[in-house]
């Protein structure tokens, strides 16, 4: 097993259907092929939601990244999303006291 003892974990909580393209650029402009997306719902004020029964579905994107390119990574996710631009998401990252490498494979494009 190829552990990595200094990494960032980068979560974004971004629109629903706008993970998969962040990924793909990910992959396309800075090589990193270490992310992980799901689905999840919830509500609150900054979501537009004004009570419990407006739910609002969001992509959930983790990458976990070598601590020396943590900044980079993020700053690209936040300018590709546009976390900036009004409710279009929140980010955090944290450290992490250890990982574990994995890659994928090349796969053909989607037709």
């Amino acid at each position: 097993m190829d552990q990595n003892i200094n990494s960032k974990l980068i979560t974004s909580f971004l629109p629903h259907g706008t993970g998969v393209p962040i990924i793909k650029l990910l992959k396309q402009e800075t090589g990193i092929c270490t992310a992980n997306i799901n689905s999840s719902r919830g509500t609150g004020s900054s979501a537009g939601a004004s009570d419990f029964d407006d739910w609002v579905e969001v992509d959930v994107l983790d990458v976990v990244v070598n601590a020396d390119r943590a900044d980079e990574i993020f700053s690209f996710i936040y300018e590709k999303a546009g976390i900036g631009e009004g409710n279009h998401g929140f980010m955090l990252q944290q450290s992490l006291v250890g990982s574990t490498k994995f890659s994928l494979p090349d796969l053909p494009e989607e037709e």
